[in-house]
């Protein structure tokens, strides 16, 4: 077996897990920063807005450059209100290793978020980011972790991948507009295995 296919059948590390289907006039909320805004790509060509084509649903994006999962857990309340989801897509941590922030308080920022949404019985897709590296990129453990502790199906590979590509990258850090279709269409898969389309 070649070395690509190894890597390959040693899976990605998703989890799929279960959702509710959503009904056609369902909202999700994409909640995140920079890579849910769609930064280095024109507003329709963000993972939101190309993934509300492929499900046919509406998909609000609550992205904001620059945010940390600090500043996102303030914001989130009021965009949970503002918006009232049928599901949210969280994506966040990237700005917190960006600044060399402390892993344990990205984990448990991340942890109160889920548990604010889910104290709302609105179920959650974590969306994880790569830990910025000379070699490679890699999420940190912590989103496994956390989608391990709170049962939820992770997209776990797409970001990573799509971020390692120079045709994928606008930037270092932010996809083009081939790029987040990449991630609307791995989303999209996951929320079909999972149930919710």
């Amino acid at each position: 077996m070649s070395l690509v296919a190894l890597l390959c059948a040693c899976g990605s590390g998703n989890r799929t897990g279960i959702l509710p289907p959503l009904a056609p006039d369902a909202t999700i909320l994409a909640f995140g920063d920079s890579l849910t805004y769609g930064s280095g790509a024109s507003a329709e060509q963000s993972y939101p807005a190309v993934l509300a084509s492929l499900v046919n649903r509406n998909v609000v994006s609550a992205g904001v450059p620059g945010e940390t999962t600090t500043e996102g857990l303030r914001r989130l309340p009021s965009v949970l209100d503002a918006h009232d989801p049928d599901l949210v897509l969280l994506c966040l941590g990237g700005n917190d290793m960006l600044r060399k922030g402390s892993l344990n308080i990205v984990k448990n920022n991340l942890a109160s978020m889920i548990t604010l949404i889910r104290e709302r019985g609105i179920p959650v897709v974590l969306i994880a980011v790569p830990e910025p590296a000379l070699l490679g990129l890699d999420p940190p453990p912590l989103y496994g972790e956390l989608a391990e502790q709170f049962d939820l199906p992770l997209e776990n590979a797409v970001m990573a991948d799509t971020l390692s590509k120079s045709k994928w990258r606008s930037d270092r850090i932010h996809p083009n507009a081939a790029g987040y279709r990449r991630i609307a269409e791995a989303l999209a898969e996951l929320l079909k295995k999972a149930g919710a389309i």
